[in-house]
C-alpha cells in the first residue's frame, strides 16, 4: 500500500485495541502498540506512553496530550481528527507513533534514566523495521537530546515539537517549521 491508501483499523494491525503485551525486565506489561509502516510522512516519538493513553488504547489522551492534537490541528498538519482516536486518523494521514521508553506511567518523570537510555537501542530498532526514513519527531525535549545524534547518523532526520510550557513565540516558530519541512517531505 502506498500513502494515501487506506490501511487496516488498528484491531488488524495487531494488539487489541491500541494495545500491546511485552515483556520488560523479565516482567510482562500492557503498553500501547505502535503505529508504524512503511511509507510515513513522519513518526511522533514521546518519552513513554501516559497511563491515561493506555488506558484507553490511543497515544496522547492526557491533559499534554490534548495540547499536542490541538497544536497539530491549530498548524494544519494533522486534519480531521476525532477526539479520542486522533492517532488512528493521524496515521491514515502518514504519521507513524512511537515511544522512547515503553513502559507506562503516571508521570514522565517516573522513568528511569537506564530506561530511557535502554530505550534508545529499541527504538532505532523498530525504525528500522520500517522501510525508507520517515522525519522522526520528538514531542519532548530529553528524548530528543538523548537520540538526536544516533539518528541523525543513521540518516535519519530529527525534529523537536516545542515543548509544554515553552513561550508562544518560540512555539509559533517551532511549529511553522515544522509544518513548513513537512510539507516539502510530503
Amino acid at each position: 500500500m502506498m500513502r494515501g491508501e487506506n490501511f487496516p483499523p488498528r484491531s488488524l494491525i495487531g494488539g487489541r485495541n491500541g494495545h500491546r503485551e511485552i515483556t520488560l525486565n523479565g516482567k510482562h506489561i500492557t503498553t500501547l502498540k505502535e503505529l508504524l509502516r512503511p511509507d510515513l510522512k513522519a513518526v511522533f516519538v514521546g518519552l513513554n506512553p501516559a497511563q491515561k493513553s493506555v488506558e484507553r488504547g490511543h497515544y496522547y489522551q492526557g491533559t499534554q496530550g490534548r495540547q499536542f492534537w490541538n497544536l497539530l490541528g491549530s498548524y494544519d498538519i494533522c486534519s480531521n481528527l476525532p477526539r479520542g482516536s486522533e492517532d488512528d486518523a493521524a496515521f491514515q494521514q502518514g504519521f507513524g507513533f512511537a515511544d522512547l521508553a515503553r513502559r507506562p506511567t503516571a508521570k514522565g518523570t517516573q522513568v528511569t534514566k537506564k530506561e530511557k537510555c535502554e530505550g534508545i537501542d529499541d527504538l532505532i530498532d523498530r525504525l528500522k523495521s520500517i522501510p525508507g526514513r520517515p522525519l522522526v519527531i520528538f514531542r519532548y525535549k530529553e528524548p530528543w537530546k538523548l537520540s538526536k545524534e544516533r539518528l541523525e547518523r543513521m540518516g535519519y532526520r530529527v525534529l523537536r515539537m516545542p515543548s509544554p510550557g515553552e513561550p508562544r513565540e518560540a512555539v509559533r516558530e517551532t511549529m511553522n517549521n515544522l509544518r513548513t519541512t513537512l510539507r516539502l517531505a510530503g
